[in-house]
């Protein structure tokens, strides 16, 4: 049987899948605007983020389809593509995934990813300690070992909490988190209440504690000091709300995302695409890049193709859309038929995710960086360094950007080929969120703008020089600030995760938030079918096949 050594990225392991993107093999380079468009497609998906991308690739590999790929942007692959800019490649969504060896943990996302890239892709392990989270002065390490995290968190908060109940509870919320799958493949004549019963007899501690606060989990269940709390709070800018407001659900299955370890994709989240569409174009599809879909055409309630913003038409009874559920529903259809079906109102109950903002950095030199994730918390005078719901609200109510935290890492430190894609280069990508209140004045206000990138570069910079010391007295020879940062620029108030990941979406809007839709032939795929993040949009596509085909085993099972 394999291990894990199997499943992990080693130097003399050759490369299986198609050449790596380069400083003179750019992605811009190798995809036009088509004049023709496929006809007759057997489905017509909107949108290339993983989603989609994902979806086409199991129709092409499971049923032979012609699938017509509809990608709005210059290049495909959404969170996967990178920016390639100044002579350096810079990311759009991916930095660090987890569960990516199936001997451990959940076991789905690594068989998962190697369907879908027909097993060309590798991923490289990152250091045992994957990251730090920074508290002013105190820092903290994240082991990929369960057992190590306990053993430091026993030492240096000893009778703050019982740590070892929590792990039990994150494994238990993980596990019943299969009534909640099952919900978005019970078939239409199911009355909702009777689904809603089933959800609400089987959802067990994954429902209960999406309706709890994490600050109230840790604090009042666990006995966690205010600390402590905070300190395992510390991924909160993966979700966007802080621990008072965010479900503890939710928080759980991010941290037990990464309980494992962190991986990168060798060769950079580029590599991806490059994996995916040779699939799709092998079985006849295309991949149309520069066609922005204007309309989801409808007729007599089912969807019959697409009309594109240059006013092509191709028709074709699937259309699966990853553009986003309310790109999907209220734009791309209709008004009409948006409000004949009740969607308008759905998005008067919930709203989009945070945006993210972005400083890139890059160097004309191999400089070694660190491996590791690393978070750095806000820090404003007078406040509690770990009362993280105060320092947030600061920074995006008040708009202080000196003191703001941010998530570093260095995408030429993670790739361990990187060196022979971009030789003697070297960057860094900071992300910190950024509310739709911050998107809209960037974008309309020009002394806003301005302010906005000199004051948010140089606090932002200073940070990278603190925990990269290599840094400190090097002029960085491309620099960009700029907000949203997202694969998607046509996402609702430029979130990036999107709809919010909040408790209740998980369990109130659940019913509606699935790949069937009420139009026939329309089928919804991407992060709001399933759940926000690489992952929760990758396994959208296996959801959404299952949901096609009645094949739930498709879905449940750990390999396609």
């Amino acid at each position: 049987m394999p291990t894990s050594e199997d499943y992990i990225y080693s130097p003399d392991k050759p490369n299986p899948g198609p050449p790596y993107l380069t400083e003179t093999n750019l992605a811009k380079d190798k995809y036009k605007k088509p004049e023709e468009l496929l006809q007759n497609p057997d489905a017509i998906v909107i949108g290339s983020g993983i989603g989609g991308m994902g979806i086409a690739s199991i129709l092409a590999q499971k049923k032979g389809y012609k699938v017509l790929l509809l990608e709005a942007g210059p290049v495909p692959g959404g969170s996967t593509h990178c920016y390639e800019l100044g002579g350096f490649e810079w990311n759009s969504g991916i930095d660090s995934i987890g569960d990516m060896d199936p001997t451990v943990g959940r076991g789905l996302y690594r068989p998962t990813i190697d369907y879908l890239t027909g097993g060309k892709l590798q991923w490289a392990k990152m250091p045992e300690v994957h990251e730090t989270c920074c508290f002013g002065d105190e820092i903290y390490q994240w082991y990929s070992s369960e057992q190590k995290n306990i053993e430091w968190v026993e030492k240096r908060f000893p009778g703050q909490g019982d740590i070892r109940k929590y792990y039990r509870l994150e494994e238990s919320v993980e596990w019943w988190a299969w009534a909640w799958a099952v919900t978005k493949l019970l078939p239409d004549w199911i009355p909702e209440f009777i689904r809603n019963l089933f959800y609400v007899g089987f959802g067990g501690n994954w429902r209960k504690y999406m309706l709890q606060k994490t600050k109230d989990v840790f604090c009042n269940v666990l006995g966690f000091s205010e600390k402590l709390a905070a300190v395992y709070s510390y991924m909160y800018g993966n979700h966007g709300r802080t621990p008072a407001y965010s479900p503890f659900a939710f928080h759980a299955v991010n941290l037990f995302h990464y309980r494992y370890g962190a991986y990168y994709p060798v060769g950079g989240p580029g590599q991806i695409p490059e994996c995916i569409v040779p699939i799709i174009e092998k079985a006849g599809g295309q991949v149309a890049v520069s066609c922005p879909v204007d309309k989801i055409l409808v007729e007599d309630n089912r969807a019959v193709g697409v009309r594109l913003e240059d006013g092509r038409e191709v028709r074709c009874n699937l259309v699966i859309s990853n553009a986003s559920a309310y790109t999907t529903f209220m734009q791309l259809l209709d008004r009409e038929v948006s409000e004949r079906h009740g969607y308008p109102e759905k998005f008067t109950q919930i709203g989009p995710s945070p945006a993210h903002l972005y400083l890139f950095l890059g160097y004309n030199e191999a400089i070694e960086l660190p491996q590791q994730i690393i978070w750095h918390m806000p820090t404003y005078p007078g406040i509690n360094q770990y009362d993280l719901d105060a320092l947030d609200s600061v920074y995006k109510e008040k708009i202080e950007f000196e003191g703001m935290g941010g998530y570093l890492f260095s995408p030429s430190a993670r790739d361990p080929v990187f060196s022979q894609r971009y030789p003697n280069k070297s960057t860094v990508i900071v992300l910190a969120e950024a509310p739709a209140h911050f998107v809209k004045k960037y974008r309309e206000d020009p002394k806003f703008k301005q302010q906005f990138e000199s004051e948010v570069g140089d606090n932002l910079e200073k940070i990278v020089c603190r925990h990269m010391p290599q840094l400190k007295g090097k002029k960085p020879d491309f620099k960009r600030v700029g907000v949203p940062m997202g694969c998607n620029i046509r996402a609702w108030e430029g979130c990036s995760l999107g709809l919010e990941p909040s408790g209740e979406r998980f369990v109130y809007h659940t019913h509606w938030l699935r790949p069937k839709t009420k139009i026939k032939g329309l089928y919804l795929t991407g992060q709001d079918a399933f759940s926000a993040g690489f992952c929760g949009a990758m396994l959208s596509a296996r959801l959404c096949y299952s949901a096609m085909t009645g094949n739930w085993w498709f879905m449940l099972k750990k390999s396609p």
